[in-house]
């Protein structure tokens, strides 16, 4: 481990892996419209891409930490971001809908291999009192990605055509892997977890609540941004569409609220930023429902909605950390997944109701969600005192 200074360009260039993935996870949000058109399929087929990408993600980040164990984390990053290059060259070139799901799937392979990796391998190359540092640098791309990438995205879809954003995405990932492969040296194979070390951890009643808060907070939210696209497509702003401007706006809202919750949960505890984050989160989505065709109340919403929306993933992980040092780590990963799970069960619902109701309806139902995400919020907290703490064994 050395000093923070001495790795801050290959921090750098782990962030552009990152900004790239979170680009590619949600850049299908904000150009469903041109895709289904391409493709003669419906908004709610296609956004099942969204759906795809998240459950292959869910499923293959588990699987390859513990297949590649045992393999240098170097080449780890190398074959994951191969691969995930590859999946975007895929999708840029589809021909059909079916080859446009297999690039998605080839994508979150790589994306389920990197994302972790690069926390890990960031947190090791610096000395410890800079890993928290170092692994925000690497987690920025992602937000930058929210920020940035997606209004920007989809934005230049308007003007050049959707592939050619998927294609910048693999540009974006193949300028990562050559920085890395020249400034990144051989690093130790991470180490095994049986698969009972890490599903053990779900038999804590504790452990599964609160990850059924994260599937339940991310599902009400992604039944609407996996939509969202079709949702604003008559929302004008001035003489053009609100939807980029809109993107642009949640995307600063999810910063803020990356770089606040930590803070607040330090002060206040994670019960309450929890509660605070979804129920404001809830009541904000409710809201967008009579609100729609309003460009400035859109716009206020999808601001308090980036924000509340990234406040309550850094609670929760706090939540499970203090649980116990070495199962806490064990259901952060598990998180993870369940995250991704979320967002599939979000695209999928959302779809559903495409098929049956009018687009406005789809923040309607993210409200009963978001209540069962609060109600499993204060059960959880309110058994937290009479809780056995989970062993480390």
């Amino acid at each position: 481990m050395t000093d923070y200074n001495g790795h801050f360009l290959t921090l750098c260039l782990m962030a552009t892996g990152t900004f790239a993935i979170g680009t590619d996870a949600f850049i299908v949000a904000g150009i469903l419209h041109q895709i289904s058109e391409t493709f003669a399929v419906s908004p709610a087929q296609a956004g099942q891409l969204i759906s795809v990408f998240s459950l292959a993600y869910m499923m293959f980040a588990p699987l390859t930490a513990w297949l590649l164990g045992n393999v240098n984390r170097k080449y780890i990053l190398q074959l994951a971001l191969g691969l995930f290059i590859a999946g975007n060259l895929v999708c840029a070139s589809a021909d059909n809908f079916l080859q446009m799901s297999a690039g998605r799937v080839l994508a979150a392979l790589g994306a389920a291999c990197y994302t972790p990796q690069a926390a890990a391998t960031a947190a090791g190359l610096v000395a410890k009192k800079h890993s928290g540092l170092a692994i925000s640098i690497v987690y920025g791309g992602m937000t930058l990605a929210i920020a940035l990438g997606i209004p920007f995205g989809t934005f230049l879809a308007k003007l050049s055509g959707w592939r050619e954003i998927f294609l910048l995405i693999a540009l974006l990932g193949a300028f990562s892997l050559l920085g890395l492969s020249r400034v990144l040296n051989t690093i130790a194979a991470p180490g095994k977890h049986t698969l009972k070390e890490r599903l053990a951890p779900l038999r804590q009643k504790t452990v599964l609540t609160t990850l059924l808060i994260t599937f339940f907070a991310v599902c009400s939210e992604h039944i609407v941004y996996s939509y969202v696209s079709i949702l604003l497509q008559n929302t004008q702003f001035g003489p053009g569409a609100i939807l980029p401007i809109a993107l642009l706006v949640f995307g600063i809202g999810a910063i803020i609220g990356n770089v606040v919750s930590g803070l607040l949960t330090d002060i206040f505890g994670s019960k309450f930023v929890l509660l605070f984050s979804i129920s404001v989160q809830t009541g904000s989505l409710f809201l967008l429902t009579f609100y729609i065709t309003s460009p400035w109340w859109v716009l206020t919403i999808f601001l308090v909605w980036g924000i509340t929306g990234w406040m309550y993933l850094v609670p929760i992980q706090h939540h499970l950390l203090s649980l116990s040092k070495h199962v806490g780590a064990l259901t952060v990963s598990l998180n993870s997944s369940v995250l991704y799970a979320g967002i599939a069960a979000g695209s999928m619902l959302g779809g559903l109701t495409l098929y049956t109701l009018p687009v406005y309806y789809l923040p309607l139902f993210s409200l009963p969600l978001g209540a069962i995400a609060l109600l499993l919020t204060w059960v959880c907290f309110q058994k937290e005192k009479t809780a056995t703490p989970l062993s480390d064994k």
